[in-house]
């Protein structure tokens, strides 16, 4: 009895534990993470190709959904040592200030995880151009 009330709670626990800490890998073999909410925008998180901090992306609307994803416009943001900053600064959905930053469109190829997601990226005021897919990493596949 105590037996499969255990495994009872183990499984109703599950698909809460299968929502943290969603993984994307990028052909770089970096990782893109789903690392918390700021009300209804989520952030994930990336190692950028140049600096030591990690980069951002910061996705209205898509905060605390794990089911019936679509498209989402964001932005992303770097530390100013990864690259050329922009003319203007940029203050993201926690209050920090960046001045490396553009915007991000985040389209998930399926409703739920796991599922690929196309990004695309522009600099600063530039349009989204620059193009990269992730793939959903599970298991043992997680850095």
């Amino acid at each position: 009895m105590l037996r499969s009330l255990a495994l009872a709670a183990l499984l109703a626990a599950a698909p809460l534990a299968a929502h943290a800490d969603e993984v994307w890998a990028l052909p770089s073999g970096n990782q893109i993470v789903y690392e918390r909410d700021a009300g209804a925008t989520a952030i994930l998180s990336y190692k950028p190709e140049g600096g030591l901090e990690p980069g951002y992306i910061f996705v209205p609307g898509l905060g605390g959904y794990f089911s019936g994803r679509g498209a989402y416009q964001g932005y992303w943001v770097e530390a100013a040592d990864a690259g050329p900053v922009c003319a203007a600064s940029l203050v993201d959905a926690e209050g920090k200030t960046w001045q490396r930053w553009g915007v991000a469109e985040v389209k998930f190829q399926k409703p739920d995880f796991p599922s690929k997601i196309a990004l695309k990226r522009g600099d600063c005021f530039g349009p989204a151009k620059q193009k990269i897919s992730a793939q959903p990493v599970v298991g043992a596949g997680i850095q």
